[in-house]
């Protein structure tokens, strides 16, 4: 992992082919109230376990071990509840300027979005920010079942005729950091918004 590095320059000393970007505080910051999400998000949660109350300061590890307990049918849910939270309280896109130029500039890699968001919202900031193009492929929340670190939407960006050593997942967060780890591929963290550590 690498994060005291630009990614140009990283990747002249790490080459690589295949470039699997996270969205939201990676590429851009998505500028949105984020005070009620949990409370809304809890209200889904509610329909299949009554006694749970707040996503955060939940027995179940996050979304991915709530669908497994409970099935698609939470996700499909929570697919809808969180396109109708983005939807309602997106308010635009703060772009990181010296990645969206890497972006704009970087024919000879593959590249694809990987978020944990819907896809309205990733396509919204993708036109807003003018990237139209620049993605070989988009996976968001809406395209899978499981998010971010189950390797679902991975394996859908995954060429196994391809060595993993030519990928790399650039992103903010545990979560992108733990899928780079599960899928065994390398890891470039962006701290342009917030560090993680």
């Amino acid at each position: 992992m690498m994060h005291n590095m630009q990614l140009k320059k990283y990747l002249a000393k790490y080459p690589k082919k295949y470039l699997i970007f996270d969205f939201d505080e990676t590429i851009t910051r998505i500028e949105m109230d984020w005070s009620l999400y949990y409370d809304r998000l809890a209200k889904v949660y509610e329909k299949f376990d009554p006694g749970h109350k707040h996503l955060v300061f939940s027995r179940y590890d996050g979304y991915n071990d709530f669908v497994k307990k409970y099935g698609k049918k939470v996700a499909r849910l929570v697919k809808v509840a969180n396109q109708k939270y983005e939807q309602e309280m997106a308010r635009g896109f703060t772009p990181n300027p010296e990645l969206i130029k890497f972006i704009k500039n970087a024919d000879r890699y593959k590249k694809y979005i990987y978020s944990s968001n819907t896809l309205p919202t990733v396509l919204r900031g993708v036109r807003e920010l003018e990237l139209d193009g620049c993605f070989d492929q988009i996976i968001t929340r809406s395209e899978v079942t499981y998010i971010k670190p189950d390797l679902e939407g991975f394996n859908l960006l995954y060429d196994p005729s391809v060595s993993k050593s030519e990928y790399l997942m650039i992103g903010n967060s545990f979560s992108d950091q733990n899928l780079a780890k599960l899928a065994e591929i390398d890891f470039y963290l962006v701290e342009y918004f917030r560090p993680i550590y």
